[in-house]
């Protein structure tokens, strides 16, 4: 078949073309009066690096990745561990709930069903007795004097019969439980013009509407080499959109307040609790010197001693740092083992010289929130959550191991300080027996002193720390997107159904001539 014979026949047959045009023109046209146009928003954060703390664990964290790779730990990136958390169903169910996505309002405007949302929405409805596996359906006839009649209602898939008459603002009792319904602020605004209205209302369960949400969202990383995170989301009414987006951020900025808030008060308390113990041990060693001195009417021997005092001055500088380390490191240790099998987080910022513990603390905590907020959306016998489990034991490993390291150097460092001072106490023993009895209590009691004030440092510190690190994000560009809407679009529909309409007569007179040519050869 040549192309010059083709031609003649489809023009033989205009009339295939004409009609399969104007059959899917007219489906096209059917097709954009039926489907209303969807938005899109999206907004962009930027996640800050958690690092740069004052806090007294996080001057450890620099050292952190070369051990979490030792124990063969496999630990996100603070950025992808973000994004799974903003996305999580817990976030998107808490929007839900503060924006009522759970119950929607439709109404036909020609054949295409239009979304009610804020300025075009006349009234709200609550279910009281509904539960968040419950879903429901009524159409209610609205008028502009506040009367409305409910029909067609629907529980699950429980069809029930009737009618419903009442007035906005009231309570009526229905086949699915009592119904609120409550006139918004544009509702005189929107009846004077419509004067009356059917609307649809569907209250879907509220799991299925957390995943209808995360369907039309899209959260992704806009680069690799960044830390700025796209937040896209797709709706019938862009306001709509814009808000989600909104509200899904300040839940997500709320839940990290909260995370951060629960592991600043661990940290507090150990603080206070260490502070409590040394006040007492304090007031003993006050009492005795106090008692000490009093009894034996002991003279001023400071001039006396300055000459041992100067040489020994290193030494006491030396002791308080060996023992406020070695003192916090075993109560760290405590803490930890302690602290197996509990899925709390550990107390934070507490060892400033150990840059390598205070990483492996920090990666831990983070990796215990993920866990118990997987937890708190599943159950413990999750696979993920024993997963996480099993790598929380391995890190819980790695601090002890860190930790035994680092008290055995510093009890080795402990002992050679203490040689240096026994030196020191044979030097003093020449003096008065007076002098030499009280000395040891008041040297101890400036060791204990200094770590007193360490540990009040530790917690203004700390309390600075929570006020600075008051967020982990910055919003780069707030919810917006084009006027126009992504779906459906006009052009393309219509020029898709310009290009079927010829294409589809086109190919059947082609594969008929072809057909035919076969058979006549054959």
């Amino acid at each position: 078949m040549d192309l010059k014979t083709y031609i003649n026949e489809c023009k033989k047959h205009w009339r295939w073309f004409a009609a399969t045009l104007t059959a899917t023109l007219i489906a096209a046209i059917l097709f954009l009066l039926m489907f209303a146009p969807r938005y899109e928003r999206s907004a962009t954060v930027l996640i800050k690096d958690e690092n740069g703390g004052g806090g007294l664990l996080s001057s450890m964290s620099a050292s952190m990745g070369m051990l979490a790779g030792m124990a063969g730990i496999n630990i996100a990136s603070n950025v992808s561990n973000e994004m799974e958390i903003m996305s999580s169903p817990a976030l998107v169910m808490e929007v839900v709930n503060q924006l009522n996505l759970d119950t929607r309002y439709e109404t036909y405007d020609g054949l295409m069903k239009h979304e009610l949302w804020e300025e075009t929405l006349p009234v709200k409805l609550t279910f009281p007795k509904l539960t968040d596996k419950d879903g429901a359906y009524m159409k209610m006839d609205l008028r502009e004097d506040g009367t409305f009649t409910l029909y067609k209602m629907r529980k699950n898939k429980d069809k029930q019969s009737g009618e419903i008459e009442g007035k906005v603002n009231t309570v009526s009792q229905t086949p699915i439980g009592p119904v609120s319904v409550m006139a918004t602020k544009h509702f005189q605004q929107i009846m004077a013009t419509k004067k009356n209205m059917t609307i649809r209302i569907i209250k879907e369960k509220k799991y299925d509407q957390v995943e209808r949400c995360m369907k039309q969202m899209d959260i992704a990383l806009s680069d690799d080499q960044t830390s700025i995170i796209h937040i896209g989301y797709r709706d019938q009414i862009a306001e709509r959109a814009e808000t989600i987006i909104s509200t899904l951020i300040k839940v997500y900025q709320e839940a990290w307040m909260n995370d951060k808030m629960n592991a600043a008060d661990v940290s507090n308390l150990f603080i206070n609790e260490r502070i409590k113990d040394i006040e007492q041990e304090l007031s003993g060693l006050d009492k005795d010197i106090a008692q000490f001195r009093g009894n034996n009417l002991m003279p001023d021997y400071e001039e006396a001693a300055k000459m041992f005092m100067a040489n020994a001055s290193l030494t006491y500088e030396q002791q308080v740092k060996v023992n406020n380390q070695l003192y916090m490191m075993e109560q760290m240790r405590n803490q930890v083992n302690h602290a197996e099998g509990t899925n709390q987080v550990l107390p934070a910022n507490l060892l400033p010289d150990n840059e390598n513990v205070a990483k492996q603390i920090n990666e831990y905590n983070k990796l215990q929130l993920q866990r118990n907020q997987m937890a708190e959306n599943s159950s413990d016998n999750n696979p993920l959550v024993k997963d996480l489990d099993a790598q929380l034991g391995s890190m819980r490993k790695a601090i002890v191991n860190s930790l035994d390291h680092g008290v055995a150097q510093l009890k080795a460092s402990q002992k050679a300080v203490n040689r240096e001072d026994q030196k020191l106490k044979q030097q003093i023993s020449a003096a008065p027996s007076a002098v030499t009895k009280v000395l040891p209590a008041e040297r101890q009691h400036k060791i204990i002193e200094a770590l007193y004030i360490y540990l009040l440092e530790k917690r203004e510190e700390n309390s600075l720390t929570q006020v600075y690190n008051s967020q982990n994000l910055r919003i780069v560009s707030p919810p917006m997107g084009q006027l126009k809407p992504v779906f459906p679009k006009k052009g393309v529909t219509l020029l898709v159904a310009l290009l079927l309409g010829l294409l589809l007569p086109a190919i059947y007179e082609y594969l008929k001539q072809s057909i035919k040519s076969m058979l006549n050869e054959a």
